[in-house]
């Protein structure tokens, strides 16, 4: 706890000597390293209180900075977690996902969903199995490329060779 104290004086005398910014977090950050290393908490003072000089700029927020970035932080986060890789396409898919997979994309034919979630399985890359998807199951089965079921198998293929 020594130290802890020793860089709240530091940080203390930075304040009162006006520092600049950027060692004022430095000391900051080593303040909670030291805390974060040490278990005991009952130690720690309760009066300390961290005082950041008034700032003339105002730093405009992320979002007005750019906001397409924001935008597509939270969309790479959102296709993070629905594109999280599956090994195994059969044992992804719950059993109301396959009852209407059968019933809406395979016309009620059950084989004929086993058969091709067997062979997407095997396929080695993405685009052959994409390819053979397209050939096979949208031609033939006459898939709506607008409806939501479809797009829900396309995520569960992506996520098989992600």
């Amino acid at each position: 706890m020594q130290r802890v104290e020793a860089l709240v004086q530091k940080l203390n005398s930075q304040l009162a000597q006006k520092a600049e910014k950027a060692s004022l977090k430095q000391t900051v950050l080593e303040i909670l390293t030291v805390l974060e290393e040490t278990n005991d908490f009952t130690v720690l003072p309760n009066s300390i209180s961290v005082l950041m000089p008034f700032q003339t700029e105002v730093e405009p927020k992320i979002e007005e900075q750019a906001p397409e970035l924001v935008i597509m932080e939270k969309t790479e986060v959102k296709d993070h977690i629905t594109l999280e890789p599956i090994k195994n396409l059969a044992a992804a898919i719950g059993i109301n996902d396959k009852f209407l997979f059968i019933e809406t994309l395979f016309l009620g034919d059950e084989k004929a969903f086993e058969e091709s979630i067997k062979t997407i399985n095997a396929f080695k890359i993405f685009q052959e199995a994409q390819f053979w998807i397209k050939q096979e199951l949208r031609i033939k089965n006459n898939w709506d490329e607008a409806s939501p079921i479809v797009h829900q198998f396309d995520q569960l293929v992506k996520r098989r060779f992600s």
